[in-house]
């Protein structure tokens, strides 16, 4: 669980990022409804600072109101889904080329390290240990790319695509890909190939935009037969 420190970073920031972990981690999940009281709780922080947190979640597009009030975790429809993953296959395969273009040695050696803990991650079978370092990898490789202005677009698209995690990972044969495409990725940017490093980068993004599409016309199915099969038995009744 995230815990805010009073360090580092002023308290209101602290708690946005706390609150953007719960909702990385699964902790908050696409639909579940914000309750002020709860979050101050597990935060250790006032309402009015939970409070601003959320209208800048909100503002990021990680939150909606609802129709009887309040304010949820973002559930996104495909199409947005589909939106979000092109925007950031434009934006990080230029991350890619900028870093190849910018990076000095020592964001190379940072961008090696974090490449090093998503394999590591994927050879130890923890989950949540995988999508930590997929996302420490993401965010080296946009803090170091050099452009500041494409670094927050694509931290705003990352925001949104922690709403898509739980469909992403779903996919039994996806993580031992996509951390051979993260190596890939980096192993172009090592090379100076800034061409071959958008390449990398827009092919992985695309391979998981299709994971996320298969896995959710699995889940669809999924609902429509259970949906069919509770028909079925209140017919039978």
């Amino acid at each position: 669980m995230f815990t805010v420190t009073r360090v580092t970073a002023p308290v209101r920031t602290q708690v946005q990022d706390g609150l953007r972990t719960m909702i990385s981690e699964g902790i908050l999940l696409p639909g579940d409804r914000l309750v002020e009281r709860e979050l101050c709780e597990q935060l250790g922080v006032s309402r009015p600072l939970v409070r601003e947190a959320m209208r800048s979640l909100e503002a990021e597009g990680l939150l909606q109101a609802g129709v009887s009030g309040g304010l949820f975790i973002r559930t996104l429809s495909l199409e947005e889904a589909e939106e979000i993953y092109v925007a950031r296959g434009v934006l990080e395969g230029g991350a890619a080329m900028s870093f190849v273009q910018k990076g000095t040695a020592e964001d190379l050696a940072a961008l090696r390290s974090e490449v090093v803990k998503v394999e590591v991650a994927l050879q130890t079978g923890d989950p949540l240990g995988m999508r930590r370092a997929k996302n420490a990898f993401y965010e080296a490789l946009i803090q170091r790319c050099g452009n500041g202005t494409m670094a927050e677009m694509l931290r705003i698209i990352h925001g949104r695509i922690q709403l898509l995690r739980s469909i992403t990972l779903a996919e039994p044969d996806r993580m031992p890909a996509a951390v051979a495409e993260i190596r890939a990725i980096f192993d172009a940017i090592e090379a100076g190939d800034a061409e071959e490093a958008r390449r990398r980068s827009a092919l992985h993004i695309a391979n998981a935009a299709a994971a996320m599409k298969a896995n959710w016309a699995r889940r669809s199915g999924h609902e429509a037969e259970t949906d069919s099969a509770n028909q079925e038995e209140v017919g039978g009744k």
